[in-house]
């Protein structure tokens, strides 16, 4: 197991909200938008749209002597689908773009599904946007992580232009760490007086998820995945706070909802974390 749990870069992004075009491959839609906005790499989500074709992967067991949890069949999309949104990490494998993706939409006889993209089988139709931060001095690149047995995106420093309009920390969370923990310390950290949430991919140990009525839904694990995390980092009596919601999609393809509970929600695999600063140009 690696002593070091949060791999954490800081750093300067600027946020974008760009539509992608039309007909165009995932992959060479994203590598089009970090030539576009000189960025070696994005965090974000993408929103609305359509998709012309695409496929996709939900959680599964992991094999016997192998990783605890792992990606299930694919499965080939009734195009075209409807995006509605999905949180993705745009990157490097290889030193070519890749992005993880998992995301929320509707196939083409009207069936919500969820699960995790499989970017290389993906072409969009139109009207999808991205949105999502990024800049010209931080890569996340997939490496291989012994502890988990997987290939997971880590960032890396790879310039220090300080390009940016906001102050953010690029970060990949280890297993076993707990999300709002881990947010709320990295916050602290830096010595903000607040933060969002800008990373929105990664797994959860299963999920305690409060409903609007305080009632708790327990999503089975090993793993879960996270399609998108919404929220902010605030001071409340002096203690640094985070509220946070999730759409969470379990091994058996079920979608859920709620806000994260403090303490009963560890990282699986991996989340590939982004916070920026909350003020000075970093509240859109």
């Amino acid at each position: 197991m690696a002593a070091e749990r949060v791999v954490c870069v800081p750093t300067r992004l600027t946020g974008y909200d760009i539509e992608l075009p039309a007909g165009t491959p995932l992959l060479q839609a994203l590598q089009q938008l970090l030539d576009a906005t000189g960025c070696v790499s994005a965090n974000g989500q993408l929103v609305g749209g359509e998709l012309s074709e695409f496929s996709y992967y939900i959680p599964d067991l992991g094999p016997e002597g192998g990783p605890v949890a792992n990606f299930s069949r694919l499965y080939v999309g009734a195009a075209p689908g409807r995006m509605i949104r999905g949180g993705i990490t745009v990157g490097r494998r290889d030193g070519a773009v890749f992005c993880h993706s998992h995301s929320l939409f509707v196939d083409a006889e009207g069936t919500e599904r969820a699960g995790h993209l499989n970017p290389e089988e993906v072409v969009l139709g139109s009207g999808v946007r991205a949105q999502v931060w990024g800049g010209p001095d931080v890569v996340v690149e997939v490496q291989p992580d012994p502890e988990t047995q997987m290939s997971l995106f880590t960032p890396r420093r790879v310039a220090d232009t300080g390009g940016g309009e906001v102050s953010a920390v690029v970060c990949r969370i280890r297993p076993n760490v707990d999300l709002v923990g881990v947010v709320e310390r990295l916050t602290e950290a830096q010595g903000w007086l607040g933060a969002h949430v800008r990373g929105q991919v990664g797994s959860l140990v299963g999920g305690r998820l409060q409903q609007p009525d305080g009632s708790v839904v327990t999503v089975e694990g090993p793993a879960t995945e996270v399609m998108f995390l919404d929220g902010t980092v605030q001071s409340v009596e002096g203690r640094m706070t985070a509220d946070l919601s999730a759409h969470l999609v379990d091994r058996h393809a079920v979608v859920h909802s709620g806000r994260v509970l403090p303490g009963e929600n560890a990282v699986a695999l991996t989340y590939e974390l982004v916070l920026t600063e909350a003020g000075n140009g970093g509240d859109r």
